[in-house]
């Protein structure tokens, strides 16, 4: 039999997977062009030529900074930044600040505590044992920026605002609402308060691969009140690999980001399919984040859709989504709006965050509704690395 290869499990050893199918399945794999891993020194170049801003050094001796705030995602964000962050520091040493005057922020907004372990994953085990590292905390202590032009109440953690220099570390990918992730989405909703995540949620969102939102807007003017000093985004091929990184202004280096994206996730589409299969990797650590991978299926609107998604996390939490809702969510009915294939959670699990999905725990399910609903040889259109990718043209 044939087989379809795809990596999945981001974070949770990032396997390859190789799914049979039938030799009688027509499959056209539809993925972005191969873009290869940056070097250490790549890296290192990165950061020390960053885009719209000084130096990090110069800023600091410019500021006399005595203090430096770093502010990273967490793991529903893909990006390896344990694979920079020893370089950032070697800059930030540079300028003075030692591992007495550098502190860790973990961007959570409204997502769940962090525990060390996962922090060593994003930043390294000596940084987390030697740095301090802390979750943001929705009830922790906030500075009072006042209200925003379109009615944000800003309010960002005192942990940040207290240090003198203030660093954004994030992944830029085509996303909904702010056009691409990574900028000053660290800050807010990373590290705000929790009125100030609801406000910016109800400001008007924006189509992919755009950057004129109501949210983008939004969170850079907040970024500039509250002195951002610089941002650090990667961009990432299908393997969850770092094939760019941009350091500078939480604007001009966002774009620069932004403009990488456009060129290195746009993908091809089938020109005729039967079926889809597309693969959330690397936002499959959780089930909230898996809609990434689902965009291959607007290409292909009368095709059965099929999405992969591991989630070892399960359905995964977002408190401003979360709180509220009803304990026990309804399961599907009618005709579903995709399936879901996971070996690894169920089906209670996935309808509490995709209420009309139809989940199959193993892959012979998945075989079976093809061969039930499309015949013995469909035209497939297989998206290896739809999460970090986008349709072309």
């Amino acid at each position: 039999m044939a087989q379809l290869k795809m990596p999945v499990m981001a974070w949770y050893g990032d396997k390859q997977a190789s799914l049979p199918i039938p030799d009688s399945w027509q499959a056209e794999r539809c993925a972005p062009p191969p873009r290869p891993p940056l070097s250490r020194e790549q890296m290192r170049a990165a950061l020390q030529n960053p885009i719209g801003t000084p130096a990090l050094r110069e800023i600091a001796a410019r500021k006399s900074a005595r203090s430096a705030a770093v502010v990273v995602e967490d793991m529903t964000r893909p990006t390896p930044t344990r694979l920079f962050i020893p370089l950032l520091l070697d800059e930030l040493r540079a300028a003075g600040l030692g591992e007495d005057a550098v502190r860790f922020v973990f961007a959570l907004g409204c997502h769940r505590q962090a525990p060390r372990a996962e922090m060593v994953k994003k930043l390294g085990h000596n940084v987390v044992g030697r740095y301090e590292t802390l979750n943001h905390d929705l009830t922790g202590k906030f500075r009072d920026l006042g209200v925003s032009e379109r009615g944000v109440p800003i309010r960002i953690s005192e942990a940040v605002m207290s240090a003198d220099l203030k660093i954004l570390i994030g992944t830029a990918y085509p996303r909904s609402g702010t056009g691409y992730g990574g900028g000053a989405k660290c800050l807010v909703p990373g590290t705000a308060a929790f009125e100030t995540i609801k406000a910016y949620h109800g400001l008007r969102g924006g189509e992919h691969l755009r950057t004129d939102s109501e949210m983008r807007q939004e969170i850079e003017w907040i970024a500039r009140t509250a002195g951002v000093d610089m941002i650090v985004n990667a961009v990432l091929n299908g393997k969850r690999q770092i094939a760019a990184l941009f350091a500078g202004d939480v604007v001009q280096a966002h774009r620069a980001a932004a403009e990488c994206v456009n060129q290195t996730a746009l993908t091809p589409t089938a020109q005729e399919a039967d079926v889809v299969v597309s693969n959330a990797y690397p936002f499959d650590t959780n089930l909230r984040y898996t809609w990434r991978g689902t965009w291959a299926f607007e290409a292909h609107p009368n095709a059965l859709r099929i999405l992969v998604a591991y989630s070892p996390e399960g359905s995964g939490y977002h408190q401003l989504f979360k709180a509220g809702g009803a304990p026990f969510a309804p399961p599907p009915s009618g005709e579903p709006s995709f399936h879901l294939y996971s070996p690894l959670i169920g089906a209670r699990e996935v309808n509490e965050v995709l209420a009309n999905v139809q989940h199959h725990a193993s892959w012979e399910s998945v075989l079976q509704l093809v061969k039930e609903k499309k015949g013995r040889s469909p035209r497939i259109a297989f998206y290896p690395y739809a999460g970090v990718g986008w349709r072309s043209g």
